[in-house]
């Protein structure tokens, strides 16, 4: 078995380190078996019980939650089941399957039905013509099932939001910013982000700073990436807001309503996901996951730590 706590930082993700620190206050041993899958551990309690965890997921998730929560049209049509807005989802297998949808709302997202952190998705798609590379670039990132679905592109001035769950109940909200660099009035786009990349961020979830992928930017900039914007011009250069796609995070959660706490409580009910996050933009869920960051960079760094505290008190209760 291998000691947790003698990886080394640069081994386990950020989420994980931030999880190491708050189970070795409490007093817990923490091992696992390889090293390959580092978030696979193996927790033993100060009282004797052993638990099983694959990251931010507790051994009281089912397999079958799992799957609901990684198959984005299984989840979509629990949600209609419990009445949960939720933006008009199809199946994309061609070109030809999206275009009743795309002649609706005239923009849409192309994204893999399993994918995870932002892989594969293309936002703005607004002809026919980009459909196609944007369903394989899905079927690439799918994790399992090779499929693609699509999705009106939703249109709000507010941000997109991670509402977290733990043990059913509202623990914090998270609103999710894109990707932005800052203008110096002397490089272009482009050379501010490889300027960041080579300074101040690294690999997704190393750090609070993730790189930013030059290939989604150039789809989402078009030429503006060779522009020279103004000094301390704010450019967004992601249509992406993940966290290991660039993006930041602020805290919300005294700011979004009881209305949507109780919407997230509701789905994580019906989909039996004690530990669960409900992404929601323009008021529609977009997507709910079974293992979401726990671990929040905010600038309160007390409340960087809340869910990660909250869901060690979960594990001591069950």
């Amino acid at each position: 078995m291998i000691n947790c706590y003698d990886l080394l930082d640069a081994e386990i993700p950020m989420s994980m380190k931030a999880l190491r620190k708050v189970l070795m206050k409490r007093g817990w041993k923490a091992e696992k078996l390889s090293l390959v899958g580092l978030n696979d551990w193996i927790l033993t309690r100060p009282d004797g019980r052993i638990l099983k965890i694959a990251a931010t997921t507790p051994p009281t998730t089912t397999v079958y939650a799992l799957h609901l929560a990684d198959n984005k049209m299984m989840s979509y049509e629990l949600l209609k089941e419990i009445g949960v807005p939720q933006p008009e989802t199809v199946v994309a297998r061609k070109a030809e399957d999206v275009q009743k949808l795309l002649e609706k709302y005239e923009e849409i997202v192309i994204k893999p039905v399993d994918g995870a952190h932002g892989n594969g998705v293309t936002t703005g798609i607004k002809d026919l013509g980009e459909v196609d590379s944007a369903i394989e670039r899905a079927k690439s990132a799918s994790q399992q099932l090779r499929v693609a679905i699509a999705q009106p592109q939703l249109q709000s001035d507010e941000p997109e939001l991670r509402i977290i769950c733990i043990d059913y109940k509202f623990v914090l909200a998270a609103a999710r910013i894109p990707a932005v660099v800052t203008g110096d009035g002397v490089h272009t786009v482009g050379e501010l982000i490889e300027i960041e990349n080579n300074t101040i961020r690294t690999e997704a979830y190393a750090s609070d700073l993730a790189f930013i992928e030059k290939a989604s930017a150039w789809r989402y900039l078009g030429e503006k990436i060779n522009q020279v914007p103004e000094a301390g011009e704010k450019v967004r250069v992601s249509s992406i807001c993940n966290l290991g796609k660039g993006g930041t995070v602020e805290d919300y959660s005294e700011i979004i309503t009881d209305e949507l706490k109780e919407m997230a409580e509701k789905i994580a009910r019906a989909a039996e996901l004690p530990v669960v996050g409900v992404d929601l933009f323009g008021g529609k869920v977009i997507e709910i996951n079974a293992a979401p960051s726990l671990y929040w960079p905010f600038i309160n760094s007390d409340q960087s730590m809340k869910a990660i505290e909250a869901y060690m008190d979960y594990l001591e209760r069950i």
